[in-house]
């Protein structure tokens, strides 16, 4: 063999090894996001023996839509409540996307908060995006009223919006 060709050889295999690094630290990232939104922040464990959440009645369950942006993304928030308290879930799609969970009191003017895991693509790859809300359901009026604090890829912000139903 030639020096030409294993100048050729080494380039190829050092390229090889940085595509398959490259591939493993995506991989790795998309690992995460899918753990983190199924998950939230509940250890593996406990999320893979989880059982489901009872699903509330749909007769007592709104559903409260808003819009939200901050700069360049915008995001649809979707959260079904039960209007005598329990579980919230929910999710969120547009420029990010991923999964809501938590809690209302019940109560008129009663408090509802909870958390949100999921991914934006700014760059073109995904990246990991949580955020943490609480606010109030004005049952006669059908307002959420919802303030809260998010991040993702070392970014952070808060803001505010109200879900209708």
């Amino acid at each position: 063999m030639t020096s030409k060709q294993s100048g050729f050889a080494t380039i190829f295999l050092i390229l090889l090894i940085l595509i398959l690094f490259l591939g493993g630290i995506i991989g790795a990232d998309l690992g995460y996001i899918s753990y983190t939104t199924r998950c939230g922040d509940t250890p593996i464990g406990e999320c893979l023996q989880a059982t489901p959440t009872p699903t509330p009645d749909p007769e007592m369950t709104v559903t409260a839509v808003g819009n939200f942006s901050k700069k360049s993304y915008n995001v649809t928030i979707t959260m079904n409540i039960p209007l005598e308290g329990g579980v919230v879930a929910g999710n969120f799609d547009g420029d990010c996307a991923g999964t809501i969970n938590g809690n209302f009191d019940g109560n008129d003017k009663g408090t509802i908060s909870g958390k949100a895991y999921g991914s934006c693509n700014p760059f073109g790859l995904p990246v990991p995006a949580s955020a943490t809300f609480t606010g109030t359901v004005n049952k006669q009026g059908k307002l959420v009223p919802i303030t809260g604090q998010g991040s993702a890829a070392g970014f952070s912000g808060s803001g505010s919006l109200t879900l209708t139903f």
